[in-house]
């Protein structure tokens, strides 16, 4: 397998270098990556998704994050993020239907392990787009889940600790229905600041759109 090479730059995106992928998370070097959030509408209401990890990933296994997401490599631009969206959820769309929503920095910091983003958000606004339409790279994405938006900003904002989700984990025999309530703890620990960006970033594009 190819070592991923990764763009390092500083906390304000001027380039710096490259290194290795394990490298940049040991030394903890600001790097650039893509973030791509779904929302659909479904009966007079917004709902974002979000992807469940595979258990067999290596960082945050089994918890809830971003619909999808991936890393630069240093030979690419931002526009070829788009592929993370193919690739781990089967969904293929052009850069150019994606809204794009800015950068916001964001680190996570855990013992040999400090991951530090410049990440660069994107939204899209499937209208008529369903969980079941996914078909997902196991290795990456173990399942679904679909949270009504102005209950996801509420937590995001830290004015609420859990809310409803639905959806589907995928299974050896098949999709197993997944309906409960689900906080930030069973989210990936971004910062609380990512959270709350994402949040009123996607809220003010919806008012607008």
């Amino acid at each position: 397998m190819a070592i991923e090479k990764l763009a390092c730059v500083t906390e304000g995106g001027a380039l710096t270098g490259v290194a290795n992928r394990d490298e940049v998370h040991r030394r903890g070097l600001w790097h650039e990556t893509f973030h791509c959030w779904i929302v659909s509408r479904e009966l007079g209401r917004t709902m974002v998704h979000l992807q469940l990890r595979s258990e067999g990933k290596a960082d945050f296994p089994g918890l809830f994050d971003i619909t999808a997401a991936g890393h630069i490599a240093s030979h690419e631009s931002m526009r070829d993020g788009v592929r993370e969206i193919e690739e781990e959820l089967g969904l293929a769309l052009a850069f150019e239907q994606l809204t794009p929503l800015g950068v916001v920095n964001d680190e996570i910091s855990l013992p040999g392990f400090t991951d530090r983003e410049r990440a660069y958000i994107h939204l899209y606004e499937g209208t008529q787009i369903d969980l079941a339409d996914y078909r997902l790279q196991p290795e990456e994405v173990a399942g679904m889940a679909a949270v009504d938006f102005q209950a996801f900003f509420e937590l995001c904002m830290d004015r609420t600790e859990k809310v409803d989700a639905s959806g589907f984990i995928e299974r050896p025999e098949g999709r197993e229905p997944f309906h409960g309530k689900i906080g930030l703890p069973d989210f990936v620990p971004h910062q609380p600041e990512y959270w709350k960006q994402v949040a009123i970033r996607i809220r003010r594009q919806l008012m607008d759109s």
